[in-house]
């Protein structure tokens, strides 16, 4: 469950790509997931797939690109 966390923190804080999503898209979809997982830790494992798949539409935003997100 541990990993589920760190992935998810890992999508939050490091850069990541686009395919369609904007880097605030990505990073607020993040948190949404972070946040999710830390109501229900329980629950992690259900969100893999989804941690796995915001990872791959994000893989290219660099740190510096979620700098003016608010």
């Amino acid at each position: 469950m541990n990993k589920f966390f760190f992935s998810a923190a890992l999508i939050a804080a490091m850069g990541l790509a686009s395919c369609g999503k904007s880097a605030c898209d990505c990073k607020k979809e993040a948190e949404e997931l972070v946040g999710k997982m830390m109501k229900d830790p329980s629950k992690a494992d259900d969100y893999k797939k989804e941690i796995d798949e915001l990872e791959k539409d994000c893989k290219d935003y660099k740190e510096e690109d979620f700098k003016e997100c608010k």
